[in-house]
């Protein structure tokens, strides 16, 4: 059996055979410049290398560890180690692996420690160092490099977990992670995945922040892509080691107390209390902060509707202007209604990450970025454009991309297959898949996209072909594809369909899916229909002087007529809202207020005409000159589908550019008929093609 041998554990066992008395893991971390905790980890690898050459590697009772055996299998373990062939690093692998170890280690490493540790030249590390330095000011770090005091990363706490957080995102992959946390022995864990992963924290840490962190799933905003969730728990792991070791993360007050509104924050404070009472530490107010703002920027797993209160009409007028590029650019028309609502379910905690500048990443960027060389280019001019003066990286320009991707590629078409696909990058890369499945395969009708972590809610053997973006180890009939389904791929998806015996059309994959359940239409056509009328009663325009004067004088006689109950309470959560967002929308003289609380108690929208311009903030910060302001309120306990048709009637403000200017200049009576006959459309679309539809 031949038993992958990783550069330090070369090194490890090299210096284990030079000494003739032994050494013991402090001595042992100083040969090969790693810490003892790291030696201490690499033992158990280190033992079944040993072992597949008949030796033994044991401690004597002086601490000191050496290899016994047999002195020819010593001797054909140490030639392997010194004649063989070395896996070699890429400048990249190098260069990480410099960085990790920098990162790991808090006192100066000497150059000629590094060099040993790579097994190359301290030229070749010098050199590296270079670019080391220039990834490291992307993180606000610093690399100091004195002659004679060795080499040493610094810089403030969030930037240095940051810095690890992305070392780990960067070469550990979701394969990796799910087959070190969820392997169930020892013995099925391969040595060098649990190396990469483990090089700040242990393996039973993570699996119990894992175990801590599942029963909360289900309250974390909906459901979490899979990189997102790899991301949470590899923070969470960092933040308790590095507390466990006396290091304390700062936030600025004034942050801390914006984030402690955000809907995440109970979330994040009960996830606190569990991971204080399982690993006996105390979590300050600072690390809560940055678990909300994890949860708050983490990407969905799938593209639900969003509804009125978050939708966030500016976002949809930037989005709408980001298609519209595209469209004029590529020639193309995109009117998959899909595509807005799978990038509104991306963008927004995209663009909190951004804000916050949490790093992104991308394992697909550099494949995106050469299959698809137009499209990469176009929406990369596009996003710039609607989101400026916010500057957006290429990782996530290469995320949008790719559900612009999705809906140039799709195409219908009949067969008589099913496919469950396993992909853990998010709502792009699983459409961009599905299409492209629908796309060179036309007889595979049914493609059902599960997360990584969801596998087991499905039964595999129901479907005809399981195709993953992740390498499942465990899954032998897997097949291996990326998001893209390059020309080779294709050809092993064909020639595995081609083996396959002809089934009945939809015969397998349709008693598998997870239905859902709930009221019938009529019910849905009920609940619409009394959000349309509360909305057209409630309708009217207002006239006042400022902002402040006419959303106040709105409220109070909303109170007056019985659509809310506190005036006073409605103004404050309006404001409440305006700090979490802009409400200006872009290149419009609009503004949209609106919230939903339990002092509301009809859906209500009304329009105030200012006497003059004012200025109101929109997203980025900057300031937008409006002339008319909307005012959308909606209950606390509204239903799903009330609350579906709000979002659709706030989305009426960004439409083309006719109804934008209806809604800044129209007349009561204009705007009021142009609502009623929308609202007419939809309660039709709703009866005609089903709540599902809509």
């Amino acid at each position: 059996m031949t038993v992958h041998i990783s550069a330090r554990e070369r090194l490890i066992l090299l210096a284990l055979f030079e000494s003739d008395e032994g050494l013991t893991l402090s001595e042992l971390a100083t040969s090969v410049a790693v810490s003892p905790r790291t030696i201490q980890r690499d033992l158990k690898g280190l033992k079944k290398i040993a072992a597949s050459y008949g030796l033994m590697l044991k401690r004597d009772q002086r601490d000191q560890w050496r290899v016994n055996g047999p002195l020819h299998k010593q001797d054909q373990l140490e030639n392997v180690l010194r004649y063989a062939h070395p896996a070699d690093f890429t400048p990249e692998e190098r260069q990480s692996l410099l960085i990790a170890t920098l990162l790991d280690n808090r006192e100066p490493i000497k150059l000629f420690a590094l060099a040993k540790e790579l097994n190359v030249t301290q030229a070749t590390v010098s050199n590296d160092l270079s670019k080391v330095v220039e990834w490291l000011e992307l993180f606000g770090l610093q690399l100091v490099r004195k002659r004679g005091y060795g080499v040493k990363i610094v810089g403030s706490e969030t930037n240095l977990r940051r810095a690890m957080s992305r070392i780990i995102a960067d070469n550990v992959n979701e394969g990796t992670f799910y087959q070190t946390v969820y392997a169930s022995t020892e013995k099925e864990l391969e040595h060098e995945i649990a190396s990469r992963l483990l090089h700040f924290v242990d393996i039973h840490t993570i699996r119990l922040v894992v175990k801590t962190v599942e029963p909360l799933k289900p309250q974390m905003l909906g459901p979490m892509a899979d990189q997102s969730y790899i991301g949470l728990i590899v923070h969470l792991t960092l933040a308790i080691e590095r507390i466990r070791q006396g290091e304390r993360i700062q936030m600025d007050t004034s942050q801390l107390e914006a984030l402690e509104h955000e809907e995440a924050y109970p979330v994040a404070v009960e996830l606190g209390k569990k991971l204080e009472r399982v690993f006996a530490i105390s979590i300050p107010p600072a690390e809560i902060g940055y678990i909300v703002m994890h949860l708050r920027g983490a990407k969905s797993a799938e593209a639900r509707p969003l509804h009125f209160e978050e939708s966030n009409a500016e976002l949809v007028g930037r989005i709408k202007k980001m298609i519209a590029g595209v469209e004029e650019e590529l020639e193309v028309v995109l009117d998959d209604p899909t595509l807005l609502q799978g990038l509104l379910a991306h963008l927004k905690p995209a663009l909190y990450r951004l804000r916050q500048e949490m790093k992104i990443t991308n394992p697909l960027l550099d494949r995106i970025r050469k299959d698809y060389q137009s499209l990469f280019a176009s929406v990369g001019k596009q996003v710039q454009k609607a989101f400026a003066p916010l500057l957006v990286p290429d990782e996530e320009v290469a995320y949008i991309a790719l559900h612009f991707g999705a809906v140039l590629e799709r195409r219908r078409e009949s067969g008589s297959f099913s496919a469950l696909v396993v992909c853990s990058s998010g709502i792009g890369s699983a459409r961009m898949l599905a299409s492209r499945i629908e796309q060179e395969f036309p007889e595979i009708t049914k493609v059902t996209n599960v997360s990584l972590f969801e596998m087991d809610r499905y039964r595999l053997e129901d479907y005809d072909l399981l195709l993953s973006t992740v390498r499942l180890e465990q899954n032998k009939q897997a097949l291996h594809v990326s998001p893209v389904l390059t020309t080779e791929e294709v050809s092993r998806v064909r020639t595995f369909i081609d083996s396959l015996k002809p089934r009945e059309k939809g015969s397998r994959a349709y008693n598998s899916e997870i239905k859902r359940t709930g009221p019938s239409t009529f019910v849905h056509v009920t609940s619409v229909s009394k959000a349309i009328y509360d909305v057209l009663t409630s309708f009217m325009i207002e006239e006042a002087a400022t902002v402040r004067e006419g959303v106040q004088k709105c409220l109070a006689d909303l109170e007056k007529r019985g659509h809310i109950l506190q005036a006073e309470a409605v103004y404050q959560a309006l404001l409440k809202r305006e700090t979490l967002g802009g409400l200006a929308i872009p290149e419009t003289e609009l503004a949209l207020f609106h919230t939903r609380t339990t002092d509301v108690q009809t859906p209500v929208i009304r329009i105030i005409n200012l006497n003059q311009w004012e200025f109101v903030s929109s997203m980025g910060s900057e300031e937008e000159r409006v002339r008319r302001i909307i005012v959308m309120l909606a209950p606390e306990e509204t239903g799903e589908q009330a609350l579906a048709f709000m979002s659709y009637v706030s989305m009426l403000l960004v439409g083309s550019r006719e109804q934008t200017s209806l809604f800044e200049t129209g007349s009561e009576q204009e705007v009021y008929g142009f609502l009623e006959q929308k609202c007419r459309d939809y309660i039709v679309a709703l009866i005609q093609e089903g709540v599902e539809s809509i």
